[in-house]
C-alpha cells in the first residue's frame, strides 16, 4: 500500500469513527447485555453463536446498519482487551492465545462430518 492510499484509508477511518461515536454509548450496552448472557451459555457451546447471531440481527433491524456497525466495533474492541487479559493471567502472549483457539478451531472443523447439501437432504 502507497503512502497516498494509507493515508486516504486512514482518512476514512477517522471520518467513520467520528460519525459512529455518538453510537458508542448504546453499543457498549448492547456488548455488555450480550456478554451477560452469551457467557452464561459457554458450557452448551453449540448455543452461543445462534445466542450472538440473535442480538446481531436484532440490532441490524431494530437500528440498522450504523449501530451494527458500531456494536461489531465495540465487540471487536472487547475481544481485543479479553484475549489480552487470558494472555496476561496465563503468561502467555496474545499471539499464543490467539494461536490456542485457531488450532482448537482447525481441530474441531477437521473433526466435524461433513455438512450435507440441504438439497440433498430435502430428497431424502
Amino acid at each position: 500500500m502507497d503512502r497516498e492510499h494509507r493515508r486516504e484509508l486512514l482518512a476514512e477511518v477517522h471520518r467513520e469513527r467520528d460519525r459512529l461515536l455518538p453510537l458508542r454509548a448504546e453499543a457498549t450496552e448492547t456488548t455488555i447485555e450480550l456478554m451477560r448472557t452469551s457467557t452464561g451459555h459457554v458450557s452448551e457451546p453449540d448455543l452461543v453463536p445462534y445466542l450472538n447471531l440473535m442480538y446481531l440481527l436484532t440490532v441490524k433491524r431494530a437500528y440498522g446498519d450504523d449501530q451494527l456497525l458500531a456494536f461489531a466495533l465495540s465487540l471487536a474492541n472487547w475481544a481485543v482487551v479479553a484475549i489480552d487479559e487470558v494472555a496476561k493471567c496465563t503468561g502467555r502472549t496474545a499471539e499464543q492465545v490467539i494461536d490456542q483457539y485457531e488450532t482448537e478451531i482447525i481441530a474441531a472443523r477437521e473433526s466435524a462430518p461433513p455438512e450435507e447439501d440441504e438439497a440433498e437432504t430435502e430428497a431424502d
